[in-house]
């Protein structure tokens, strides 16, 4: 596929989106000075290219009564992309990547439950060319992905779009259930809101069979429950930045939840997670190449007190991130979306 060419509307578009993607095409119009249908077309020729996708974010405890599992794996025998293809084809696994480092692969497992996380990495045992399996529980979370900027606005645009969503800092995760048990209505429209989190209330209705009345009212609480938030996907090398970075830290005891705070307030971040292990925080970023991920990690990083040690690799294949394959020839690709419970 050719790598579209994007000039510094489509930039600001994409800038827009990832601040507001469900956002309308008129409200964005507005912040950006440009024109509605321009901005329509214009994403629509990056969609069918398939270097972006508004997809729904589901709570966890839509799908999981339980938090991820990050696991990295030593491989003997085989190359490593050869052993991250085979893994393609495991249950709930949201991430897959080749790292530098000791550990060459790099994987997210989000079960169900307890049970089938456990399920899933045994069965990554008899993968054939995995030595050893280091599994580290996720403790707590700090989700960014959602909310990571490229920065292609003005702090003014910026805000503006902050304040037409009404957007509130993600927080820490969690795997907890509705108070109730979710409708009919209600499940389908957040199915329907995962695959595509910029669907109308009447397409939803059409593609449901609901009235659009029950639609329009239902969309709406799902979004303002948080059940599912509309989120951004593309894919990164076709913006500039090339060098995705993952960081595991050891933290002073009594410091985790500062530090981890810290770092999720960094826009490079993506995402910050305690997890159970010597080195207590896992966070993972996006920069443009090798040398911005230097000053990071001397600039930024440095000034974090309550670090005592850092390990920084590289991803340097990332075939899928957040259920969603990709890569930097064909694009996007098929959307694991993660069952709901």
């Amino acid at each position: 596929m050719t790598r579209p060419l994007l000039d510094e509307l489509d930039r600001r578009l994409i800038g827009a989106l990832h601040l507001a993607p469900r956002a309308t095409w008129d409200d964005i119009g507005g912040i950006l000075a440009a024109d509605a249908s321009t901005l329509k077309r214009r994403y629509d020729r990056l969609h069918e290219a398939r270097m972006v996708r508004v997809i729904g974010q589901a709570d966890w405890g839509m799908h999981s009564t339980t938090m991820p599992v990050h696991v990295f794996l030593d491989i003997t025998g085989e190359t490593p992309l050869a052993v991250l293809h085979r893994l393609r084809d495991l249950p709930h696994v949201q991430l897959l990547a080749q790292i530098s480092g000791d550990y060459p692969l790099y994987v997210v497992v989000h079960a169900p439950s307890e049970g089938a996380t456990s399920e899933a990495i045994d069965r990554m045992f008899s993968i054939p060319g995995v030595r050893r399996v280091n599994a580290l529980p996720a403790l707590s979370t700090l989700r960014r992905g959602i909310t990571w900027d490229p920065r292609f606005l003005t702090e003014a645009e910026r805000a503006g779009l902050l304040e037409l969503t009404g957007a509130r800092p993600e927080g820490t995760a969690t795997a907890t259930p509705p108070a109730k048990p979710l409708s009919e209505a209600e499940r389908t429209v957040v199915a329907q809101l995962i695959q595509d989190g910029r669907a109308s209330a009447a397409s939803i209705a059409r593609a449901a069979g609901l009235a659009t009345s029950t639609a329009h009212r239902v969309v709406r609480r799902v979004l303002d429950e948080g059940w599912v938030k509309p989120r951004l996907e593309i894919v990164s090398e076709w913006l500039g930045f090339q060098t995705p970075f993952m960081l595991r830290l050891r933290v002073a005891p009594g410091e985790t939840h500062d530090v981890m705070h810290r770092i999720d307030r960094l826009p490079q971040t993506r995402l910050a997670v305690h997890v159970a292990s010597d080195m207590s925080v896992l966070a993972t970023g996006l920069v443009t190449d090798r040398s911005a991920l230097a000053r990071f990690v001397d600039d930024e990083l440095s000034g974090i007190p309550g670090i005592l040690a850092v390990s920084v690799g590289v991803m340097l294949a990332e075939p899928r991130r957040y259920w969603l394959d990709r890569d930097g020839t064909s694009g996007l690709g098929e959307f694991h979306a993660p069952a709901l419970l």
